[in-house]
């Protein structure tokens, strides 16, 4: 039975209208056409029914036509439910006295004390639903179903919704508190003096005689409370007062104490951006909304930030919808609140007039822009900004220039950092996290809200000592880069990378901001361990593009010997991002632009490693006699400056080269030299590499379980340092290895495993080579028409990065496919043209020899002859586009 006091809501008013129309929950159910389990919690408050139900209760308990966009409006929440009965639907029964609310209660005679009813509900009707909280609102009855729970304060942000969660608790568990409930908004109280008279004016009390009001007030408690009774106290936190040696209670602070000490019965939730700092004080961090992934578009309706900015939206624009145009816009807008509700509710309320885009584009641009014009709203939440000058003028000077100066932090910061970047010491950091303005995460790192981080970041220029920040800010982060540069190419390498991983967002805006200062020594420090982490970790694009930055920076500046050395090194790290992604032609154009400059600088490190990378790229298109006159050039100026990585890279490379050409044994032992050479240094990703492209070697030289025993290694040195581009590259040479003992069914799955690893990073070379070994796979296993795709798929890839050495292998698999389909001579004609390549790899050479020998007997001298010359006539273009055009016209007959 609904008790007396409390307010109208919607699931009592359609549980009294169905039994007005004398139906059971199961009959109402049916001619609604919806569940009986869903109609029960309707009707206990649990959830409201869809727009679609909602239509379908409007018929089934026969609301008027006139009536029914009330009815449909109460019901999704967006009006409250006493409009039901200040405009009453026809055929409605009478509302009975007990569903009066608050405001018909005549209130007692100003001045006399008055006992309240039992029990008393004094806690404000709210106009609009709570969204979700249902996980906040259960821990809050199992915090206070434990007796030892009597002080607990709800703490959080402002804006994050701590008065309204403890409003709707206080409403929907005040049968949990017979003695009463009682709501005490404080934000209007100004002195600590003013707090006993605002409890009693909530009371109906009235102060008499000299006696003490605080007294008066307790006396007047311990005699009318009767049994459990529940205190909200909001907004505790602009009333406390700091202690002092003569004061060890004041304020607030004395009468909760007192409070708890003379009522034993009574319960108090208070809410505060901080802790009280009491004995037996509980605390509940209140956090944001639940907010979706950008992944998870389709989903939305499981996440509360985006239902309350849906209910918020209708509000201003009836006919909003979440549709599948706006919501990965709706999504972006609850992510840069991070689910933080009144910014949620000001961001909807500009639906009217902007669209999902706009509004997200301006949260980002400006945080003012989280504003509104609501009469109804208390001043404080009116904006974001407002919200935060309340917590502003809380603090000290000391607190706001620290909090304003770690707002330059990009992604959260540490104990270290803060204190030599912003000043802050632990003390001052635990006192700006006890007033809920910095969080501290699990990890014992530290972050403030992306919202607070923009209201403190507008405050930076406000006090004197701040002015060099941003300076300190950026060296503390380019040396943490520099001091990790060698650990990069070392056993140490994934504590490195993890560290620069946590720290990267602050790495970014380090670099970026020395970009534009034109702090070109200190980049020039950090840049190498700076690219070095974007090819560790598989960011090649976006390295790429904070690469560039620097570049044009350069290029629009003086210049001077510093200047174009910290460019040859830019370019350098491009050029072997853009190796890495597959992308030789770009790789090439970079390394050269960087030798031209780096020769006159004298900085022999720097142009041992554009050397050496250069002719590692120009060895894989199958330049093999420069590849190696730049390797040796290198491996000199890599041993003149010490730099045994670069050193084993030359030694390494020099034998693969070595190994291409045929020289497999010579080449195989110099690959391990190298090899031994990085094992010392322990670099985990180059390790890989070296035990990767040893295998094509290994297997010529019949040592197919070696191979594959390097390769089990590789694999489970990629899988621990998330290799990726090494771990796609040792499934591809395990299946080489597998390939040449035989194992076909393997050597596909392998080869196949390597694609998918490949799939969304890497082009050319690599893909490229992993689809010529399907393909003479398909062709072993007597499958022409799946290796003549495999071929084609790889021809492609292979000319797009001038990867020559696989377009030819791609090519002669297509023309030993082409004797098959009789186009022998066209076969024919094709292994002269490979014999004759300079950049046939010399397995290729061998099956292109043992293709013409096969073909050779069947055809006179002279048809010979012409093939022989017909393919020093034909280019490498017209070849590689007579045999797209001529599968092309294969296809279509």
């Amino acid at each position: 039975m609904e008790e007396k006091g409390s307010p109208l809501v919607f699931s009592e008013w359609l549980k009294r209208r169905r039994k007005a129309l004398d139906m059971t929950q199961d009959e109402l159910a049916q001619r609604a056409g919806c569940s009986v389990g869903a109609l029960r919690k309707i009707e206990s408050g649990d959830r409201r029914p869809s727009k679609q139900l909602a239509v379908l209760l409007a018929k089934a308990l026969e609301i008027p036509n006139e009536d029914q966009q009330t009815f449909l409006r109460v019901a999704r929440g967006d009006l409250n439910a006493e409009r039901l009965r200040q405009e009453p639907l026809k055929s409605l029964p009478a509302l009975p006295d007990a569903w009066r609310t608050r405001g018909d209660q005549p209130g007692p005679a100003a001045g006399k004390i008055s006992t309240p009813p039992s029990p008393s509900i004094r806690i404000p009707l709210q106009t609009t639903s709570l969204v979700g909280r249902d996980a906040e609102l259960a821990a809050l009855e199992r915090l206070f179903s434990n007796p030892q729970c009597r002080l607990l304060t709800l703490i959080g942000i402002g804006g994050i919704g701590k008065t309204r969660l403890a409003i709707e608790f206080a409403a929907r568990k005040s049968a949990l508190f017979p003695g009463g409930v009682f709501y005490i908004p404080l934000t209007p109280v100004t002195s600590p003096e003013k707090i006993v008279p605002a409890i009693a004016d909530v009371l109906d009390f009235g102060f008499s005689g000299p006696a003490d009001p605080q007294e008066q007030l307790l006396n007047y408690l311990s005699i009318h409370i009767q049994g459990s009774a529940l205190f909200v106290l909001d907004n505790l936190e602009q009333l406390l007062v700091p202690l002092t040696n003569q004061e060890v209670k004041s304020g607030v602070v004395a009468l909760v104490c007192d409070m708890l000490e003379r009522l034993p019965t009574i319960k108090i939730l208070g809410t505060s951006r901080e802790r009280l700092n009491l004995h037996g004080e509980w605390t509940y961090e209140l956090h944001g909304l639940s907010v979706p992934s950008t992944n998870l578009i389709g989903r939305l309706e499981e996440y509360e930030a985006v239902e309350l900015f849906a209910s918020s939206a209708r509000r201003s624009r009836v006919d909003f919808e979440v549709t599948e145009k706006c919501q990965s816009e709706l999504i972006q807008i609850c992510q840069l609140v991070e689910g933080v509700p009144l910014a949620i509710e000001l961001a909807a309320a500009w639906v009217g007039v902007l669209s999902c885009r706009e509004i997200a584009q301006e949260i980002q641009s400006n945080m003012d822009f989280l504003t509104s014009t609501m009469r109804d709203l208390p001043e404080r939440h009116r904006s974001m900004r407002a919200t935060f000058d309340h917590s502003w003028k809380l603090l000290s000077t000391e607190e706001q220039s620290v909090l304003s100066r770690l707002s330059v932090f990009q992604g959260g910061f540490d104990r270290t950092a803060a204190q030599q970047v912003a000043g802050a010491s632990l003390p001052l950091l635990a006192s700006l996290s006890d007033k809920s303005l910095v969080r501290r995460t699990e990890s014992g790192r530290y972050d403030l809200h992306e919202v607070i981080r923009q209201y403190a970041l507008s405050h930076l220029d406000d006090h004197p000592q701040n002015s060099d920040t941003y300076e300190r800010h950026c060296e503390y982060y380019l040396k943490m880069v520099v001091e990790r540069e060698k650990c990069l190419k070392s056993a140490a390498q994934q504590d490195a990378i993890r560290q620069l991983m946590d720290e990267i967002d602050n790495i970014r805006a380090a670099w970026v901001w020395a970009i534009r200062h034109h702090k070109f020594d200190r980049l020039g420090e950090a840049g190498r361990g700076f690219g070095w982490y974007f090819e560790i970790t598989g960011l090649y694009r976006e390295g790429i593009e904070q690469l560039e930055l620097l570049v044009q920076a350069l290029k629009a500046g003086a210049q001077d010997g510093a200047s174009q050395q910290v460019l040859g090194l830019a370019l350098n790290h491009q050029a072997l991002l853009f190796f890495r992604k597959g992308e030789f032609d770009n790789a090439c154009k970079l390394y050269e632009e960087s030798i031209l400059i780096l020769r006159p600088t004298g900085d022999q490190a720097l142009l041992a490693d554009s050397l050496v990378f250069l002719g590692t790229v120009l060895h894989l298109r199958g330049e093999y006699e420069r590849a190696r006159s730049l390797l040796q050039e290198g491996l000199l100026l890599a041993r003149q400056s010490n730099e045994k990585w670069f050193e084993a890279w030359a030694i390494y490379n020099t034998g693969h080269i070595d190994g291409l050409v045929g020289r497999y044994e010579e080449g195989y032992e110099q690959m391990l030299a190298g090899l031994t050479m990085w094992r010392s240094i322990g670099d985990p990703q180059v390790i890989a590499l070296g035990l990767n492209f040893m295998i094509p070697a290994l297997t010529k030289l019949g040592r197919y379980e070696e191979a594959k025993t390097y390769m089990y290694e590789s694999i489970a040195l990629s899988e621990q340092s998330k290799n990726r581009w090494g771990l796609g590259t040792a499934y591809r040479y395990l299946g080489l290895a597998c390939l040449a003992g035989g194992q076909y069914a393997e050597a596909q799955a392998h080869f196949s495993k390597s694609l998918e690893i490949f799939g969304g990073f890497a082009v050319g070379w690599d893909i490229a080579r992993s689809l010529t070994y399907l393909g003479d796979t398909s062709m072993l296993v007597g499958d022409p028409a799946t290796a003549r795709r495999y071929y084609l798929d790889a021809l492609r890839p292979s000319i797009e990065a001038n990867a020559v050495p696989i377009a030819l292998d791609a090519l002669l698999g297509l023309g030993s496919l082409g004797v098959q389909a009789g186009k022998a001579e066209q076969a024919l004609m094709l292994s002269f043209y490979i014999l004759d390549h300079p950049s046939s790899e010399e397995e290729t050479r061998r099956r292109a020899e043992a293709l013409r020998a096969s073909l050779e007997p069947t055809y006179s001298p002279e048809q010979v002859g012409q093939a022989r010359q017909l393919a020093k006539d034909l280019s490498f273009d017209s070849l590689v586009r007579e045999a797209l055009e001529s599968t092309e016209a294969d296809q279509k007959t």
